[in-house]
């Protein structure tokens, strides 16, 4: 039971290396992001290989958890470092989209001030088909 574990989740990890990979050559994933699934991947992969001697052995006589107890430990942790990691990067972009918008607002309204001042009030020649 085990090696079909071991297979499907290899397998998936592979999928999700070519598919970062993929992304990222379309231009449609950023390195700095890329870099952490393609860790997430290559690191899912050698699990996956040997997980005898990176869960069992070397995660187990570092805490003192089990094999089972260690990978949703391990995951749960992962998990909540991307979660923030991504919460940052929102919140990085609703500041800078706040300050563009209210950038954009000064400057539309600098533009009109312009026009109002320096071009002569145009006449409606929808008036004058009369």
């Amino acid at each position: 039971m085990l090696i079909k574990i071991q297979i499907i989740v290899g397998t998936l990890s592979i999928i999700l290396l070519l598919i970062t990979i993929e992304l990222i050559r379309k231009k449609r994933l950023r390195e700095e992001y890329a870099i952490l699934w393609l860790f997430t991947g290559m690191a899912v992969l050698v699990f996956s290989l040997w997980p005898n001697v990176f869960l069992s052995q070397f995660f187990t006589r570092i805490t003192g958890i089990f094999y089972l107890s260690a990978v949703v430990l391990i995951a749960f942790f992962f998990l909540l470092l991307i979660v923030l990691h991504f919460s940052v990067v929102i919140s990085t972009l609703m500041d800078r989209n706040k300050e563009l918008t209210q950038r954009y607002s000064l400057l539309e309204l600098e533009i009109k001030e312009m026009k109002r001042h320096c071009l002569p009030p145009q006449v409606n020649s929808s008036s004058h088909n009369g």
